[in-house]
């Protein structure tokens, strides 16, 4: 009899150390949740960061190539205006008689041919689209791996407790 009641305390010991290592499961998993969130937060962040920086430098490209192409479309209106204004004098002075559209020819004929040459369409004035969309997983990756290295080391520090069964004994211990 004895030795069955020193029996059935021993195994209800082993069962109270299940329930236990139930509950610490059940512990772990929830704690390991929360980590498990806490790190694709960061992934979400920095991909937010990184989304955010990118349209950023798109945006500031596009201001510049819009400001030089104003720049381009007010030289270009002044050459039309310039253009417009001699066609004018000499329609003028084509109505006004023959002799005096002739002795002004010459002048007339210079002023045309000296006037500038037309704008150019400048080398690079649109947006550079592979900058921002090529490679841009493999950059933004590249980036990434700072962030893993860090959360590497964050894990190895951490001193999650584990329970451990060995020969009917529960042993806790430590990752490092």
């Amino acid at each position: 009899m004895k030795s069955l009641q020193e029996k059935l305390q021993q195994k209800e010991k082993i069962k109270g150390g299940f329930e236990k290592t139930v509950q610490h499961i059940k512990s772990q998993a929830e704690h390991t949740v929360c980590q498990i969130k806490q790190q694709f937060e960061k992934l979400h962040q920095f991909l937010r960061d990184e989304e955010e920086a990118t349209i950023t430098a798109l945006r500031e490209e596009e201001e510049q190539k819009k400001q030089m192409m104003k720049e381009k479309l007010e030289e270009m209106n002044r050459h039309i205006s310039a253009v417009s204004n001699t066609i004018k004098d000499m329609e003028e002075m084509m109505k006004a008689n023959d002799v005096c559209f002739l002795k002004k020819f010459p002048v007339s004929k210079e002023r045309v041919q000296s006037s500038q040459p037309d704008p150019q369409m400048a080398s690079g004035a649109l947006i550079h689209v592979p900058r921002y969309l090529e490679n841009l997983l493999f950059r933004v990756w590249k980036k990434m791996e700072d962030i893993v290295q860090n959360s590497e080391s964050d894990c190895r520090r951490s001193e999650l407790s584990h329970i451990h069964w060995k020969k009917g004994t529960f042993y806790r211990f430590k990752d490092v």
